[in-house]
């Protein structure tokens, strides 16, 4: 079995398609990494060229290049010598990382004795895979860092979601509306229901309309596969926070927004993939 999933790594891993996705991907994750520092400042739309945030200074193309930079000048900015953060980093590899799974998933390029072929239906199957999952992680680094989730991300995702459904292959309007309803709803309530029994907030607007704008895109299918992950995973976190620091109390907040967005990746990447590498 163990053999047979090396083979089929290493096919994946040489796939040129998937090297090129994977280059791609970090290269968004470069600009991701600015979306997260300015949407919550409000200065998404401000044409000012990057700078550092210790000196601010402007900082050059070749100390942006996605992943080789960071590693180059050993995680230290070249104009002052202050530490840079690890988010920068890994929001570019784990990009990188989700496009070269998408690609795996969704191979919407082959390469045969009669040329290159194109797969029109896989492309827009990858298409909204990478969309979908760049604005997951948008809005879970946003949300580890500031504990909200931006309606800048989430609003346009929900009104998006019929057209998403006009041109994906496999997700009907029905399905994508009923997502919307429901995935607004479930938490909706929940929230409420916290706050009426324990007087206090437990679950914030932006978890509703994330969820919300996640059964728009993925379907009402995936509404409670993404819950059910995400709070199994947020229950592993919480209890290992609890254990491990002394700064984690009972009361402590934790953003809930990355353990959707890593339901909802799973439950996007399991169909077919995993049990395909597995054997299962």
């Amino acid at each position: 079995m163990f053999d047979n999933l090396h083979l089929k790594l290493m096919a994946y891993i040489l796939t040129p398609g998937a090297i090129w996705a994977a280059l791609f991907g970090a290269i968004l994750g470069s600009f991701y990494n600015v979306c997260i520092y300015r949407i919550p400042l409000g200065t998404f739309f401000s044409t000012t060229r990057s700078q550092c945030p210790n000196c601010h200074r402007v900082i050059p193309f070749y100390d942006n290049l996605p992943i080789l930079s960071y590693l180059v000048l050993r995680g230290k900015a070249r104009c002052c010598g202050v530490k840079i953060s690890q988010q920068y980093f890994w929001v570019e590899v784990v990009t990188a990382i989700l496009f070269w799974v998408i690609y795996i998933k969704f191979p919407f390029i082959s390469w045969t004795s009669n040329g290159v072929e194109y797969h029109p239906a896989t492309l827009l199957r990858a298409i909204h895979a990478m969309i979908l999952l760049s604005a997951l992680m948008i809005c879970s680094v946003i949300d580890l860092n500031h504990m909200i989730i931006p309606d800048v991300i989430s609003l346009p995702m929900i009104l998006l979601s019929p057209i998403v459904a006009w041109f994906h292959p496999d997700l009907t309007l029905k399905s994508s509306l009923f997502g919307v309803v429901f995935g607004f709803g479930i938490f909706y309530v929940i929230a409420w229901a916290y706050v009426l029994i324990r007087k206090e907030y437990g679950l914030g607007m932006g978890d509703v309309k994330l969820l919300a704008a996640i059964g728009g895109w993925m379907g009402v299918e995936a509404i409670l596969p993404t819950v059910f992950l995400g709070s199994i995973l947020g229950s592993i976190i919480g209890i290992g926070s609890l254990v491990f620091s002394r700064k984690v109390g009972l009361k402590t907040a934790l953003p809930f927004g990355p353990f959707l967005a890593v339901g909802a990746s799973v439950h996007l990447f399991w169909t077919n993939l995993l049990p395909e590498l597995f054997g299962l």
